[in-house]
């Protein structure tokens, strides 16, 4: 379940970055690139869970707990490095 959440954000943030590619201070070239690598992240992990012989996508209740966080992270990942790179920017023009 994590893996479909972490693509399906991969996806909506790659959808958002190519609408929104001229807003250059949105930063979701970086969204896209959060996602996109736990997207790989969680697809390593499901390749091995499925090598040992277990269930490789599971819908259990530990599972929904770990795509949240995974997409909690990754938005106050991207938030806390636009904040950064929006501020340097500022710093750098005065």
């Amino acid at each position: 379940m994590y893996f479909l959440v972490a693509l399906a954000c991969a996806l909506i943030g790659g959808a958002l970055w190519f609408f929104f590619r001229d807003r250059k201070g949105l930063h979701l070239d970086i969204l896209t690139i959060i996602f996109g690598a736990s997207t790989i992240m969680w697809l390593i992990d499901v390749i091995f869970t499925a090598a040992e012989g277990e269930a490789p996508l599971g819908f259990e209740a530990q599972d929904g707990y770990i795509a949240l966080w995974t997409v909690l992270g990754g938005i106050f990942l991207w938030l806390l490095l636009s904040f950064i790179f929006n501020n340097r920017a500022k710093v750098v023009k005065e």
